[in-house]
Order: structure tokens, then sequence, then C-alpha cells
């Protein structure tokens, strides 16, 4: 373990974990909840109805290739690009459309029929053009044709295509395409951590993700409570596989990281051919139960970081390393030096060592969008388990950075507010 994380010794008694395993928390267990984080959690109730709010409107259809048709209809006044299924007309959303265009391409390229269906604006936000008929004629010439080409390459080829009632597709999958049930998924969470609580929570009908509580895994310390939760994550629309994963959360400023320790396992199944729900099940089961008694120890990382310090070099350079090596865009280093700069007007000085760098990072993710979420929590994580050796050259590194490198990696608002 890192000898600085081994010195850490200040660990209130009263909020350690006391149970073995998972156990099943009791009222008292939300008893160190701060006040700041528990009302912005939810229960599996509300997490269940925001899914079942648009559950009723939903549509599938298994459509030959054979039968696909397309075409170019107004929709409220503007020429629109359509998928006709069984005499019905759809509209497909942005992510149906990249998935259409994929199936054209091997997967490259696809951003750029989205780019045809939007209207063109300048810096000043003023139109410099709207889309038109033309543009949707465009588009349907180059979707018909590709899917033309795979009639001609492959006529047994079905398509899975998932719709609203109101007309919009909202995904237009293989036929191998294998639904695992948000409701069904989170069932299963319930069922393994009963009196959990989903924090964090991204939940509709297509899309969920979020993070459990785990109240039994609450810790007290002078700064903020801590804890234990289970990353969950599903989509019925084919953006991401299923997934569950440790996390670790710090109460007081509601940042979470995903922790990569080695022991623990993360799970991923994709939404390809069969799927055995009562083996995926035990696997979700077996998984959680594994991690959940890995936690505390999470937790002791977490808070132990906080002793490998920046010994003088400007945490701003040492931001600027961190960006360097995950190859962080211009707008993703800016925010996460935004942050820090945001605890240090706080708490003058707590935040000059891995343990700032590590907040504002997952800080930095929850404005970034549910994509960019999870990728700055998984970079939380992987800092957590940061060795001394691995602190230290990131610090050495970050010694040579000057005005150059700030300019390459941040925007000027950034550089100038530090």
């Amino acid at each position: 373990m890192n000898e600085r994380i081994e010195a850490y010794d200040g660990a209130n008694e009263e909020g350690q974990w006391v149970y073995d395993s998972q156990g099943v928390a009791t009222d008292e267990g939300f008893g160190h909840v701060s006040k700041d984080w528990y009302p912005k959690t939810i229960s599996y109730d509300e997490g269940m109805n925001e899914l079942e709010s648009e559950r009723g409107h939903r549509q599938d259809y298994l459509v030959p290739i054979a039968d696909l048709d397309f075409g170019i209809e107004d929709v409220k006044g503007k020429p629109r690009f359509v998928v006709i299924v069984e005499d019905q007309t759809f509209l497909p959303n942005n992510h149906a459309l990249q998935q259409m265009t994929a199936k054209l391409c091997e997967g490259k390229g696809t951003g750029f029929t989205r780019w045809l269906t939007e209207d063109q604006v300048d810096a000043k936000e003023e139109s410099r053009y709207k889309r038109d008929q033309q543009d949707a004629e465009v588009i349907d010439a180059i979707i018909s044709n590709g899917f033309r080409r795979i009639l001609e390459a492959k006529p047994d080829t079905s398509y899975k295509i998932r719709t609203y009632d109101d007309g919009t597709m909202r995904a237009f999958l293989s036929e191998k395409y294998a639904e695992v049930d948000n409701r069904w998924y989170l069932e299963q969470i319930e069922d393994i951590i009963p009196n959990g609580r989903l924090s964090h929570w991204r939940g509709n009908a297509d899309t969920i993700f979020g993070n459990v509580l785990i109240p039994d895994t609450i810790r007290e310390e002078e700064d903020s409570d801590y804890g234990g939760m289970i990353s969950i994550g599903n989509c019925e629309i084919g953006k991401r596989n299923v997934l569950s994963m440790p996390s670790l959360f710090r109460a007081i400023c509601m940042n979470g990281c995903i922790w990569g320790q080695t022991k623990g396992t993360e799970i991923r199944v994709r939404h390809i051919g069969d799927i055995d729900l009562d083996d995926l099940s035990k696997r979700i089961r077996n998984n959680i139960e594994t991690q959940i008694p890995l936690l505390p120890a999470g937790i002791e990382r977490l808070l132990g970081v906080r002793l490998m310090e920046n010994d003088g070099v400007p945490m701003k350079s040492i931001i600027a390393g961190v960006a360097d090596m995950e190859k962080l865009q211009k707008r993703e280093a800016t925010a996460v030096l935004e942050a820090w700069v945001m605890f240090e007007s706080k708490t003058p000085g707590e935040s000059r060592n891995l343990f700032g760098v590590v907040n504002s990072v997952t800080r930095a993710g929850q404005f970034l969008g549910n994509e960019n979420w999870v990728k700055f929590d998984q970079l939380g994580g992987r800092l957590v388990n940061y060795t001394d050796n691995q602190w230290d050259r990131l610090c050495n590194r970050a010694e040579d950075y000057d005005d150059t490198d700030y300019n390459r990696i941040f925007t000027n608002k950034a550089v100038l507010a530090v």
C-alpha cells in the first residue's frame, strides 16, 4: 500500500464500516449521510417511476431490409428525412440517424448526416443558413443508396427499429441486438442492495446511468461524509453496455469517482446475441457482492491521497500535466482547472494535493455531459490509485510547464483566472 496512505490515521471510529458484507441498512444507516447529499438522492421507486413515465409510448419493429423505405416529409414546417415502416412514418433522432449511417460506413464518419440536419450558426448565434429541401434530399440519397447496396449484398438482412408513438425513431439496430430492459436491471440492483439510494441519476426510457449509494459504507470525516457506491448503467438503444463498477463519493460536493481497484471487477455485457437473463442476474449479484467489501479500503485510499502534496509545484501545472497525459480537450482541461479554483477559494491550501486534483476532475465531469461524466469519474478513480512514484513523476514533469503550455492546454479565460 502507498506509504503516505498507510500513514493516514484520520478515520473517525464512529464512521467506520461495521458490516462484513453488504448487509441491509437500517433506517439509522442513513444517519451519516450529509444533509447536502441525501435530498439529492432518490429511492428506487422514484427511479422506476421515471422509467415508467415513457414506457407505454414505445414500439419496436423487426424490419427486413427489402421492406425499408425512405422519403422526405414536412415536419413542423421543415423538410426532413424520414423512415417509412409498415406504412408509418418515423423521424430518426440524431442517435438513430448516426446508427443508420454507421451501417453504411462501418462505423466511420457517422456525424455528417446529423450535421446535415442542423441549422448552421455563427459565433454570435445568428443563423447563417437553415437546412432546407436540398439538404434533406442529400441525406435521403446517401441513406437510400447505401441500403440499396446492402440489399444487393445481403438480402436476408433485417433491422430492429425502436420508436416512440410521437413518430420519433429512437434507435436503428442490428437484428442481433439483445435488449436488457432498464426496469429489469434496476430491479436486480434493488434486490441486491435493497436500502440503496440512487444518486447522480440519469434515467429515462432509453438510458439509465447513476450510482447506488450504500448506506452501510458511510463514514463521517471532519470535512464531509464519505461512502461507497456501485455505478450502474444500461441502455436500450445501443449507446452503452450493461455495466456495474465500484465507486467512491464525497458527500459535501456530490463528487464521485469510479474506483479502478484491482481486486474488484467491472461487468460489461454487450447487447448482442442471446442474453441469458438468469445468468446475467447471477453475474451482477456476484460482481456487486465482491465489490462491496472492498469499498472501505477504497475510502481509506481516497482519504489518504490528501497526504500526496504538490510540494510547491503550481497546481495549474499539475492539472496541465494530467490533461496532457489523458489527452483532454481544452474545454475539459479548463473545466478541471476551474473546479480546482473553486475548491481552493473555499478552503485555501487544502486542495494543493492529489486529493484536490481528484475532486476537481470528478467535479468537472458533472458539468460536461453524461458521457464525459463517466469518463471523468473513471479518471478520478485512476488518480486515486496513483503510487508515490507516479505522483512524483507527474509533479516533476509539471515543474517544466510555462505559459506556452498553459495556452496550449487551457482557454485564455482559465489561464487568467489562476
